[in-house]
């Protein structure tokens, strides 16, 4: 997605030349912001490129989650970073007790009317392998929303909802992936009996001299 600023003048009373220099202007200071690699909490990519990343994201595992958090950085005009978040990462926390007394569903906490009020993240992946002696998960809450200014604080980009109610994503090949294990499973049988069958059998028979 790129920025094509184009305001409505005739509301804001602003001259055609008016709205015009607010457009440029409004376009150079977004490009300021987008094009760095600092507009990433982690440094690794520009907003376009965090796009495509965050659109893969979303269709392998059905969804994922954008943090806005504010980060002063040196030489940077504006101090809104983007983080992404993967998708196993919100998920509820191991201590049930925690979470007892709340309506959280997949790690999202909602509201009276099924609203998100806010997101509980794990610190560390829960499949993750790489676990030392003193290993110790943990889970932040993340409101959904600023208590005084209201702001967001976490996107959640999902895709299609096929369901009301329904707060996380399905993958883009959740459908198939029993075929697809199924298939994978009967090209390895195949490759095995080639194999197999290329073996040279060679077949040692002893000489009646020798006791058997």
């Amino acid at each position: 997605l790129m920025m094509n600023s184009h305001i409505d003048r005739d509301v804001l009373g602003l001259t055609e030349e008016q709205a015009v220099e607010w457009q440029k202007k409004t376009e150079r200071e977004w490009l300021l912001w987008a094009e760095d690699v600092n507009c990433d909490a982690a440094r690794m990519c520009n907003f376009y490129e965090f796009q495509a990343l965050a659109l893969i994201s979303t269709l392998m595992s059905g969804d994922c989650f954008v943090a806005l958090p504010f980060i002063k950085r040196p030489q940077c005009a504006y101090d809104l970073r983007l983080n992404l978040i993967e998708s196993d990462r919100i998920c509820n926390p191991f201590d049930v007790n925690s979470v007892a007394n709340l309506n959280v569903v997949e790690g999202v906490e909602v509201g009276q009317y099924g609203e998100p009020v806010a997101y509980y993240v794990a610190k560390h992946h829960p499949y993750s392998l790489h676990r030392g002696a003193d290993f110790k998960q943990e889970w932040k809450r993340v409101p959904a929303f600023g208590a005084k200014s209201g702001r967001r604080n976490m996107l959640h980009l999902m895709s299609d909802i096929e369901r009301p109610g329904q707060r996380r994503g399905v993958p883009l090949l959740a459908p198939v992936i029993e075929s697809l294990k199924q298939l994978g499973r009967y090209t390895d049988a195949e490759l095995v009996a080639a194999v197999v069958s290329g073996y040279f059998t060679v077949f040692v028979v002893a000489s009646s001299d020798f006791p058997t």
